[in-house]
């Protein structure tokens, strides 16, 4: 069976998903009063929660040394209480009522409340640090200084009087710690050993001196933070107002080359079989030179009708990309099946011969959708081929018992540093232009929609003058269990689009 040289090839990997941009307006305009677009406040709440597993392991790991009271006695460390372990608890267990939200927010086609989340996030932090303040000591260790992670935090994440709300939380829960000390109505507590620092504490005007230098600390800090991310902020929402817009703008230009190709394909269909009428002759016999002008007309109406067909392929996958699609249990070798024998003629009039190994295999996805697929590799893969070579088709049980589909051409090939655009509309290269001019260059735009809609892994190993390899790792199928879905057809999906 002929294979491709592996060690002249490049390998190319098609990304799995699709950058769709903002999927709401950003609201409230640009400048340091607003905060960040929902979007990536979402974004910033799962950095916040990886971030505080950390924290929570941090205080468990510190909570385990507790446990061996020579190892802390050696560090001048008071062998500490359960403090640790609770705290450490009540953090994690926060992290998961966090990300559980957040996940639901992520589903949601209208997500809000990433917000609330973070304030959620920032108090239950504060209260939790505030009662480690306290127990490791309030004016002995520099923990306090830990206050100033979440004001920074909060420049980022939220608008300057916001962030200016969080710092001062931060001060009056300080504050109100020392007071309760200072008037015994909460106990001093010290992971040190000696009682020297809570002889200093008895000396009032040292504590005065000493609350008031860390919060003129934190308010200087807030001040420069929070002006340094309003500049950022502002930035920020000035791109996503502008993604917004540019996905907009693609979304109606789509909708529009939807309903013009729609116009167009009847006019040009009836050309077409009004040519083929006046080619044999149904209205009188034509002169040799009417009859090359009428076929010219007919070749170039053929083009155009393909061609319009193909972009009412592409604008409907678009327009269906992000909805619920009706997939269903395939049979993949007869798909397969059907695929080849859709494509045999246009290989027996290149003189190209279609080698088939097809194993008996299931997958889950759009029957419409992946025949388009198939379909498109397949043609493409006979143009390009050289006159009487050979076009391969494999599918074989890949890793966790997926199906893996092959094909292989001896053709052209692909220059390295081409393989990256191939998939864009239009885009043809030199190479493939001088091999055949009729292309209309979306045939791999297709392909590149239905394999990011459906999730499915693609690489592209090539080599010039030498063939072209399409491997394709596609979901398996789902068993008797699998959803339910209608029997509707998305208009201009299927062959007869």
């Amino acid at each position: 069976m002929y294979a491709i040289p592996s060690q002249t090839m490049t390998t190319y990997g098609l990304p799995a998903s699709q950058e769709n941009g903002l999927s709401t307006k950003v609201a409230g305009g640009t400048g340091e009063g607003t905060s960040l677009p929902e979007s990536l406040l979402i974004q910033n709440v799962l950095w916040f929660c990886r971030f505080r597993w950390i924290i929570a392991g941090g205080l468990l790991a510190f909570g385990l040394l507790g446990l061996f009271p020579s190892v802390v006695g050696r560090l001048d460390i008071n062998p500490h209480s359960r403090w640790p372990f609770v705290t450490a608890g009540i953090l994690a267990v926060g992290n998961v009522i966090f990300l559980a939200h957040t996940r639901r927010l992520i589903k949601s086609e209208a997500p809000h409340g990433a917000a609330a989340n973070l304030w959620g996030q920032i108090l239950v932090d504060l209260l939790v640090l505030t009662a480690v303040v306290h127990f490791t000591g309030s004016m002995e260790t520099y923990l306090p200084f830990t206050y100033l992670f979440h004001i920074v935090l909060a420049c980022v994440f939220f608008s300057r009087k916001q962030s200016f709300i969080v710092a001062i939380t931060a001060c009056v829960l300080y504050v109100g710690c020392i007071l309760a000390e200072q008037s015994q109505i909460i106990p001093f507590e010290s992971i040190y050993a000696g009682n020297f620092f809570q002889h200093r504490l008895g000396d009032k005007p040292a504590v005065y001196v000493g609350i008031t230098s860390a919060m003129v600390i934190w308010l200087v800090v807030w001040y420069l933070a929070s002006k340094l991310s309003g500049m950022v902020r502002e930035r920020d929402i000035v791109l996503a107002e502008t993604n917004y817009r540019l996905v907009a703008a693609q979304q109606e230009r789509s909708r529009h080359m939807l309903h013009t190709t729609h116009e167009l394909k009847s006019p040009f269909s009836a050309i077409h079989a009004n040519a083929q009428l006046l080619l044999k002759g149904h209205c009188g016999e034509l002169p040799d030179e009417a009859a090359q002008v009428v076929s010219r007309i007919a070749a170039r109406s053929r083009r155009l009708a393909q061609e319009i067909h193909e972009m009412l392929q592409l604008a409907n996958l678009r327009s269906v990309g992000q909805k619920d699609l009706p997939r269903v249990d395939l049979s993949l070798d007869e798909l397969l099946r059907g695929c080849v024998a859709q494509v045999q003629p246009i290989a027996e009039s290149h003189g190209i011969t279609i080698a088939q190994d097809i194993q008996p295999s299931q997958t889950f996805g759009c029957a419409d959708h992946l025949r388009m697929l198939f379909i498109n590799l397949l043609s493409n893969a006979v143009i390009y081929s050289y006159e009487g070579k050979q076009v391969r088709i494999a599918s074989v049980c890949g890793p966790d018992d997926k199906p893996v589909v092959i094909i292989e051409d001896q053709g052209i090939g692909i220059p390295a540093d081409k393989l990256p655009r191939i998939f864009d509309e239009h885009y043809r290269t030199i190479e493939a232009v001088r091999h055949n001019k009729e292309s209309s260059g979306l045939g791999l735009a297709i392909v590149r929609n239905v394999v990011q809609i459906h999730g499915i892994q693609m690489q592209v190993k090539s080599s010039p003058g030498v063939g072209t390899t399409f491997e394709l790792n596609l979901p398996s199928g789902q068993g008797p269990g699998a959803m339910a879905v209608t029997e509707e057809k998305n208009d201009g999906l299927s062959d007869d689009s």
